[in-house]
């Protein structure tokens, strides 16, 4: 019984963020405790089934070649030798009309499919990926230098940071060209930050590229969840407790500190140190009496804009899929405003119906991991975003049902302009709405990123890992450094630095 015991350390989520931290802080000797609401580990970085058939939330993650950033944190964990990856050459392909361009990881390849497209902008395409190239040797620059959090030296560590700190992606680009249909292609892969070119932080779309230029491409053998699983038992080996299908309702704070966790069935644990990765809202509006949160923070994330999140259709199909649509998630624009339209229509609380003017995203989990399923058959996803949360709140469940269906349906059809005949092979079918992600994860409003990734919201916006309140540490997606997988495993590391005072960054050298 562990009911009311002491630990060092208790962590509120099993995301990718909390599994990171539980991990490297079990892995230097804590008494480690993450509690989560689900009743399997992972968060989004997940798989599940239906009718025996894998269906993945995410679709590959960056930064796993040697030396890179996320390999460093595996490396020093020992994941590999529970978990394996294959490599996906292209991160994104992206199809507008009279184009289809293969992003890949190697960015010299990459570049010659823009200069190929775009013969006349040849120079301004190199200028363009050399300046990326050089703001990620200053975002790795920054991990390795505590000075980063002093403004008085940032701007003349890191000018390039510095620079961008408040510039939105088309701004970013916008010095370079005026070229539309360029700029609206080098910012095709905006999904995976959840806003578009005129609408993201420049600094979070660059590290969400270079991640991949620089550290490639990748895909745990069997799926997502066997990656959160490996993570799970590496920690349960370090001595890590995980309780499942356990909501955390409070976290209590005394003498001004936060002290330990009640969840909803009673349970009390206590700890020196309280890491949440829960979302930004629901940890300070929410799992705090707002007594307890300075009224500074309490303004401020009230003010937060939430990311958005998607409506995606999950397939199980008998037929054959194209090689060469093998990529993290191709990207299919029916125009070249097709971002705008529908980040418009997400604005008025509407989607884009129209099969035949719908932007998505479409990735094939079996492609990167062949073995997944029987020979002759595919598992893939169609991607709609952003899909807003009050859309599909509906009194009945009939009418959401009917909502769902009727979507999916379009969206299958809208798919067929890349895989003709696809709704005439569908063997299951699977819909997660934003409600779904809010019911799983427990993400406010269903977001996908916590808080959206916006220029205001980006870096020193976001509330640092260690927080005002004494003795409660952030991680995951919320915190620096950013969104996403790797942001999140990057940030389950910052936490666990801040708790052990610097050990993994100085004394364990797995940056250095």
């Amino acid at each position: 019984m562990i009911n009311g015991d002491r630990f060092d350390t208790v962590i509120i989520g099993a995301g990718i963020g909390g599994l990171t931290t539980g991990n490297l802080l079990a892995k230097n000797g804590q008494r480690v405790l993450i509690l989560e609401k689900h009743f399997q580990v992972g968060g989004c970085v997940t798989t599940y089934q239906r009718k025996n058939y894998p269906m993945d939330v995410v679709h590959v993650l960056g930064g796993l070649k040697d030396g890179q950033p996320v390999d460093r944190i595996f490396g020093y964990l020992n994941l590999y030798s529970k978990i394996k990856f294959n490599e996906v050459e292209k991160v994104f392909i992206y199809k507008f009309p009279g184009y289809s361009i293969s992003c890949y990881t190697d960015m010299g390849k990459y570049r010659i499919e823009l200069q190929d497209a775009f013969p006349k902008e040849k120079m301004v395409i190199t200028r363009i990926l050399d300046e990326m190239s050089g703001v990620w040797n200053q975002v790795m620059a920054s991990y390795y230098d505590p000075g980063i959090l002093q403004w008085v030296m940032y701007p003349i560590r890191f000018p390039k940071l510095a620079k961008y700190q408040r510039w939105s992606f088309e701004r970013y680009l916008d010095q370079f060209t005026t070229n539309h249909e360029l700029k609206k292609v080098l910012s095709a892969g905006w999904g995976y930050n959840g806003l578009n070119m005129s609408r993201i932080s420049a600094l979070y779309m660059i590290s969400m590229l270079m991640s991949y230029h620089a550290g490639g491409a990748w895909y745990p053998k069997g799926g997502y969840q066997n990656l959160s699983n490996a993570l799970a038992e590496n920690f349960k080996e370090h001595g890590g407790i995980i309780k499942t299908s356990t909501q955390v309702e409070r976290i209590i704070v005394k003498n001004k500190s936060a002290a330990g966790v009640r969840t909803d069935k009673g349970g009390q644990f206590f700890a020196e140190n309280i890491v949440s990765n829960s979302d930004t809202k629901s940890t300070f509006l929410n799992l705090i009496d707002g007594e307890f949160v300075p009224k500074k923070i309490r303004h401020k994330v009230a003010k937060y804009r939430q990311s958005v999140s998607g409506f995606v259709v999950h397939l199980v199909v008998d037929m054959h899929i194209p090689e060469d649509l093998s990529c993290g998630c191709v990207m299919y624009f029916p125009s070249f405003d097709t971002d705008e339209h529908q980040f418009s229509l997400w604005e008025k609380g509407e989607m884009e119906l129209d099969a035949n003017s719908m932007g998505f995203g479409l990735a094939v989990s079996t492609l990167k991991d062949k073995q997944m399923v029987p020979y002759g058959k595919h598992v893939l996803d169609l991607i709609y975003m952003p899909a807003p949360y009050e859309y599909f709140k509906k009194e009945k469940k009939e009418d959401y049902r009917t909502l769902k269906e009727d979507i999916s349906q379009r969206m299958i059809k809208a798919a067929e302009n890349v895989i003709p005949e696809l709704g005439n092979h569908v063997l299951v079918k699977d819909v997660s709405t934003p409600l779904t992600y809010e019911r799983y994860t427990g993400a406010s409003e269903g977001g996908w990123y916590d808080i959206d990734c916006s220029p205001k919201q980006a870096l020193f916006g976001k509330i640092r890992n260690k927080t005002p309140i004494r003795g409660l540490y952030l991680t995951g997606a919320k915190t620096y450094p950013g969104s996403g997988m790797f942001g999140s495993i990057q940030a389950g590391l910052f936490t666990a630095d801040s708790i052990l005072r610097g050990e993994l960054t100085g004394g364990k050298m797995i940056l250095k």
